[in-house]
C-alpha cells in the first residue's frame, strides 16, 4: 500500500520549527558565557551572583514544593481516577467530568481568591484567627487543585484499558479486593502514575502565578524579578539553575512516557464491573469532589463575583474591560492560527517517519511545553539581545520586541506540543488507502492534501486551535514579559496587574471574564472531541 513519502521541503520545514524550541536554550548559554552586564551596577563573578541570589536556598524550596503537589496530586487524582473507572454511585459521571474543570483554572486566579478569602482580616479569617495565607502551604493546597486533574486524567485512560478478564479470573481464585488493586490494577496502571507524577512534578517547577500571587520563593518567580529589575547577570544565574533542573525531568518523563501502553494486550478485552460503593465509600468520594470542584471552580467564581459587586455597590470606577478582552482575543487567535500551521510540517513528517530524525524532531517539540514559561521568555529576550549586539544594530532588540515576534515565538515554544499532538493523531488517522487511490488516478500530492487529507485533518486541527487558544488565553508569564513592549494588556495581564494594585473590583471583573472564555472553549472542545 502506498503512502505519501515526506519531501525534502518538509523535512526543512520540519527541522526549523523544531530548530525554534533551541534559541531560548542558546540564548541561556551565550548570556551565561558572556553575562549582560547593568552599567550602573559593579560586575559580579558566578560565584558572587550564585550567593547574593541565594540560588541553593530557591532550588531546594522549587524541588520540596514540587515533590509535595506532585505526591499529593498522585494520591488524589488515582483516588478520583479509580472512582472514574471502577466505581459505581449516583452523579459519578456528571462528578467525574466537572472534576476536570479546574483545568481552566488559572493559578494566579485561584491564589489570588484563596489568599483573600483566607486572609487574616476576611470572615474566616477572624472566626477561625488565620494567619496570614501566603508561603509553602497556601502554594502547595492551590497546585494540588489545579494538578490534580492532570493525574486524574492520565490514570484514568490506563484505567480504561484494563480488561475486566483479568479482574473475574482473580476474583475466581479467591483474590481479595485489596489484592486486585495491588496486584493488578495498580501494575497496569504504575507507568501511567509514574508520567502523572512528572508531569505534576514538572508543572510546579515551571509554575509562576501561585507562586508570584503568594509570595513564595522559588526559581520561577525570583527569575521573574530579576528580569523585571534589569538584573540581567542574576536572571541569567537563575534561567540556567532553572534549566538545570528542569531538563533532567523532561528526559526521564520522555523515557517513562514510552513505556505507557497505548493499547489494550489482550484481544477482546471485557469491560470492567463497576462495584458499588458503600455509605462510608460514597461519603469520602462526594467530600472529595466537593473539595476539588468547590476548591477549583465554585469559590473562585464566588470570590471575583463578590469583588465586582462590591465596586458596584460602592460606586468604584472599572477600568474598561473592552480593550483588554479585545487584546486577549487578537493575541489568543494570531497565536493560535499561527502554532496550529507550524505544527502541520514536524506532525506530518513524524508521523511518516517516526524513528530516526523524525524522533529528534519530536523530542525537540515537546521541549519547550516542558520548561517554564518565563524562562523561555527571558532566553528569547537574551537571545534577541546578543543578535542585536552582535549585527550592532541598537534598535534591533526593541524592533523585534515591539513588532510581537518574540511574543508569538514565545507562545509557540510553551504550547507548539499541544498542537502537534492533536495534528499528528489526526494524520495517524488518515486511511493510506485514500492516497493510494488519488495516485492511481494521478493526483498530485498537492491535490491530494488539499482535497482529501485537508478535509480528515480538519477535526484535528479545530481541536489544536482550540487547545491552543484556551492556553493563550491563560498564559502569564510569557504575556507579561513579552507583551507589554507591543502596548498590549490583555486579561491575563490585567488580572495580575490589578491584583498586585489592590484594585480588587478591576481583578474581578477581568478574572470573571476570562474564566467565561476559558470554560467556555474548555466545554467546547469537550464536545467536539466528543463528536470526532
Amino acid at each position: 500500500m502506498i503512502t505519501p513519502r515526506p519531501t525534502k521541503l518538509l523535512l526543512i520545514l520540519a527541522l526549523l520549527t523544531s530548530g525554534i524550541m533551541l534559541l531560548p536554550l542558546i540564548g541561556l548559554g551565550l548570556g551565561l558565557i558572556n553575562p549582560p552586564q547593568n552599567p550602573l551596577m559593579s560586575q559580579s563573578s558566578l560565584l558572587e551572583l550564585w550567593s547574593q541570589g541565594d540560588v541553593w536556598g530557591l532550588l531546594i524550596n522549587t524541588i520540596i514544593l514540587g515533590l509535595s503537589v506532585a505526591i499529593l496530586a498522585v494520591i488524589f487524582g488515582t483516588y478520583l481516577a479509580y472512582l472514574s473507572m471502577r466505581a459505581d454511585y449516583p452523579f459519578q459521571r456528571i462528578l467525574a467530568l466537572l472534576g476536570l474543570l479546574p483545568l481552566a483554572m488559572p493559578s494566579y486566579i485561584l491564589a489570588a481568591c484563596l489568599r483573600e478569602v483566607l486572609s487574616p482580616s476576611s470572615f474566616l479569617g477572624l472566626t477561625f484567627n488565620l494567619p496570614f495565607f501566603t508561603g509553602f502551604f497556601p502554594v502547595l493546597i492551590t497546585l494540588v487543585v489545579i494538578t490534580t486533574p492532570y493525574v486524574q486524567l492520565l490514570v484514568s485512560a490506563s484505567l480504561a484499558r484494563l480488561s475486566g478478564t483479568e479482574l473475574d479470573a482473580a476474583r475466581t481464585l479467591g483474590a481479595t479486593r485489596f489484592t486486585l488493586f495491588w496486584k493488578i490494577i495498580l501494575p497496569h496502571a504504575r507507568p501511567s502514575i509514574a508520567f502523572a507524577f512528572l508531569i505534576s512534578l514538572l508543572y510546579v517547577v515551571s509554575e509562576f502565578g501561585a507562586v508570584s500571587v503568594l509570595n513564595y520563593p522559588v526559581l520561577t518567580w525570583r527569575l521573574y524579578q530579576a528580569v523585571d529589575h534589569q538584573q540581567l547577570a542574576q536572571a541569567t544565574l537563575l534561567g540556567c539553575s532553572l534549566l538545570a533542573l528542569s531538563i533532567p525531568m523532561v528526559l526521564i518523563s520522555r523515557l517513562v512516557h514510552g513505556q505507557v501502553p497505548l493499547i489494550t494486550q489482550i484481544a477482546n478485552p471485557k469491560l470492567t464491573t463497576r462495584r458499588n460503593l458503600n455509605l462510608t465509600e460514597r461519603c469520602f468520594a462526594y467530600i472529595m469532589h466537593a473539595l476539588l470542584l468547590g476548591l477549583g471552580v465554585v469559590l473562585p467564581v464566588i470570590v471575583l463575583s463578590v469583588w465586582v459587586s462590591n465596586g458596584l455597590e460602592n460606586q468604584i470606577t472599572f477600568a474598561p474591560i473592552y480593550p483588554a478582552l479585545a487584546d486577549s482575543l487578537k493575541i489568543a487567535l494570531m497565536a493560535a492560527v499561527f502554532i496550529v500551521l507550524l505544527s502541520v510540517a514536524p506532525a506530518w513528517f513524524v508521523a511518516r517517519k517516526p524513528y530516526g530524525v523524525g524522533r529528534l524532531i519530536e523530542q525537540a517539540t515537546y521541549l519547550g511545553s516542558a520548561l517554564p514559561g518565563v524562562l523561555l521568555a527571558f532566553g528569547l529576550m537574551l537571545m534577541a539581545l546578543f543578535l542585536a549586539r552582535s549585527l550592532h544594530h541598537a534598535n534591533l532588540y526593541a524592533l523585534l520586541l515591539q513588532s510581537g515576534l518574540l511574543l508569538m515565538l514565545g507562545y509557540t515554544l510553551c504550547f507548539l506540543a499541544q498542537s502537534y499532538a492533536s495534528v499528528k493523531t489526526a494524520i495517524l488517522r488518515l486511511d493510506p488507502r485514500l492516497y493510494d487511490s488519488a495516485k492511481t488516478l494521478g493526483a498530485s500530492q498537492f491535490r491530494y492534501f488539499t482535497r482529501i487529507a485537508l478535509p480528515g485533518l480538519m477535526p484535528g486541527l479545530v481541536t489544536a486551535f482550540i487547545l491552543v487558544f484556551i492556553a493563550v488565553l491563560k498564559e502569564l508569564p510569557v504575556t507579561l514579559l513579552l507583551a507589554g513592549a507591543m502596548g498590549l494588556r490583555p486579561l491575563s495581564f490585567r488580572v495580575f496587574d490589578r491584583y498586585q494594585e489592590a484594585f480588587l473590583h478591576d481583578t474581578g471583573l477581568a478574572g470573571l471574564v476570562l474564566l467565561l472564555l476559558s470554560f467556555t472553549m474548555t466545554a467546547l472542545i469537550l464536545r467536539w472531541r466528543s463528536h470526532v
